[in-house]
């Protein structure tokens, strides 16, 4: 039986001083590769919203952990583990 309640963690609040034009570029890649569902490959999902750090010397490792469910077929999974849309 899981209990409800708030977890506090450390975390680390960055700010951009200027737009940084190959975050934007390689977040809009990721996000395309990682847009649907692995299952039933619906775009169609509820997700957490936490911020993940992007390290730009070592883009390979970045994982979005963001909880996803999958509002068609109800499978739940991080958003690293979604797929690109098959048309």
């Amino acid at each position: 039986m899981s209990k409800q309640g708030i977890v506090y963690a450390p975390y680390k609040i960055v700010f951009a001083t200027e737009p940084n034009e190959e975050y934007d570029v390689f977040m809009k890649e990721y996000k395309k590769m990682h847009d649907a569902c692995p299952k039933c490959n619906s775009i169609i999902h509820s997700t957490t919203l936490v911020g993940y750090i992007l390290d730009m010397s070592e883009k390979e490792k970045y994982k979005d952990k963001n909880r996803c469910v999958c509002l068609e077929c109800g499978d739940t999974h991080i958003t690293h583990d979604r797929v690109k849309k098959l048309n």
